[in-house]
């Protein structure tokens, strides 16, 4: 009988010491957690610009396509992805540490631009254009792309658009989307 009342007080020590170690485990995890989340960034979600830079200026975006409003559009994007990343400051061209200067080249669509064969193929617009960062202090550039050039095929646009319209179709504003993200991709990925 003095076996079995042993057996039954060390059982429950035993479980009352587990649970106080796991409470106590849970207990560090938290805290740890807690005090290193508190400085922690994702890896990418913030890159930083080249050349140890601090602020950019967004230039106005020239705009060498027969469609008005690519460069307004362009801007606004470029700027919101800008601002988002908390490591950049984006600032007036005189004070800004670079400057981006953007191109848009070409606006190819079905009833303007594309060929026969990539009509066929389903394309429904591109779009090229070409960047540079200028280093303001210094006057040199440190990065450049002579052609950047985004697609939407068929399967990916869903309004057709037309030339003479005054508002940009979901087409347009998409290859918008996607030259600004190209964009900005490339400025802090070439690094």
């Amino acid at each position: 009988m003095y076996n079995f009342k042993f057996f039954l007080n060390s059982c429950s020590e035993f479980k009352f010491k587990k649970i106080v170690l796991i409470l106590n485990y849970i207990l560090a995890v938290g805290i740890t957690s807690l005090i290193s989340s508190c400085g922690y960034v994702i890896e990418g979600s913030n890159p930083v610009l080249p050349n140890d830079a601090k602020s950019i200026a967004v230039l106005p975006i020239q705009n060498n396509t027969f469609k008005g409003g690519l460069e307004t559009d362009l801007s606004e994007k470029l700027k919101s992805l800008l601002q988002n990343n908390s490591s950049v400051k984006l600032l007036p061209a005189g004070q800004a540490d670079l400057q981006l200067n953007v191109t848009l080249l070409s606006l190819e669509l079905p009833s303007s631009g594309l060929s026969k064969d990539q009509v066929s193929k389903g394309m429904q617009a591109v779009l090229k254009g070409k960047a540079f960062l200028k280093d303001r202090s210094k006057g040199n550039t440190v990065w450049g792309e002579k052609m950047i050039q985004v697609k939407i095929a068929e399967s990916e646009g869903n309004q057709v658009e037309n030339a003479a319209s005054l508002m940009l179709s979901g087409n347009i504003r998409e290859l918008i989307n996607r030259f600004s993200q190209n964009l900005y991709d490339s400025i802090f990925t070439n690094f």
